[in-house]
């Protein structure tokens, strides 16, 4: 009742991990952060029907079938509001947001999490999903975790490439079986490590450094080594993207997606990368 919209059927709230106000959002939102309240994201409304979806599916299970009809039904009508008011038709982009009541139209930016968590939970289908990964930016190093860029803003999410994120887009194309998104994000991952020889936070999107003098405007602003979830998403994308390990409540699954450029430029001349076997059911 409070953060939900019955005009457009979407949910108020900050994005998700872009949350450093000048870095993603207006700079006036700094220090008027009640248009933080009226904005509607992307990656916040597939966060809300990933939710609704899991508590129908908790619901069914419990025997409490009213609940997850209920439930059901929310995420079913905000997963069409999702698409038909954060889509960019001449674009092939979901837009990040509505950011704020004063101009409530989707504004032309885009973030890398949103469009690949609205694929990965389903929001985004069929042709619609292809072009969602296949349109968002890149550059050489990867993608960008938002575009286009923040002017006069200091390097951390604006002009950043953030590996937990890039590992999110290299899952969404394997999802949509784009190749090449999927290799490009692969290679992203293993330079960003290799280059600065730790897993760290975050890199500056042209040089995938991890710290570039820019005078005022040098970053990234804040960085780590050894940064965890920069970790996971490196290993998620080993594991459930190239090997395709998936685990359910009914089975574990193995599904590789080995292009030919990744069996010829990380598997040289072997026959077989390794042997395993395992019951069909767990």
């Amino acid at each position: 009742e409070i953060v939900w919209d019955s005009r457009d059927g979407l949910y108020y709230g900050e994005q998700s991990f872009l949350d450093w106000r000048e870095q993603s959002y207006p700079s006036y939102t700094a220090d008027d952060t009640v248009h933080l309240a009226m904005s509607k994201a992307l990656s916040t409304n597939v966060g809300h029907y990933s939710i609704l979806r899991l508590a129908s599916r908790l619901a069914a299970d419990a025997g409490r079938a009213d609940d997850a009809t209920r439930w059901g039904g929310w995420a079913a009508d905000l997963k069409a509001a999702i698409n038909d008011e954060l889509w960019l038709e001449e674009d092939g982009l979901y837009s990040t947001m509505k950011a704020t009541e004063l101009d409530p139209a989707p504004i032309h930016k885009y973030d890398l999490l949103g469009t690949s968590l609205a694929v990965l939970a389903g929001v985004a289908e069929d042709q619609r999903a292809f072009d969602t990964v296949a349109n968002y930016p890149r550059v050489p190093r990867g993608p960008a975790v938002m575009w286009p860029q923040q002017p006069l803003v200091r390097i951390y999410h604006n002009r950043g490439i953030w590996p937990f994120v890039t590992a999110y887009g290299l899952l969404a194309a394997r999802r949509v079986g784009h190749e090449g998104v999927f290799e490009a994000d692969l290679e992203s991952l293993y330079a960003g490590a290799a280059l600065n020889l730790s897993n760290m936070e975050n890199f500056e999107f042209l040089s995938q450094l991890a710290w570039v003098d820019d005078g005022e405007y040098s970053g990234p602003v804040v960085n780590s080594r050894r940064q965890l979830w920069s970790v996971a998403g490196y290993i998620g994308a080993i594991v459930h993207g190239v090997f395709g390990v998936e685990a359910t409540p009914d089975a574990l699954t193995v599904a590789p997606f080995v292009t030919p450029n990744i069996r010829r430029r990380y598997f040289g001349e072997v026959s077989e990368i390794g042997r395993a076997s395992c019951r069909e059911r767990v």
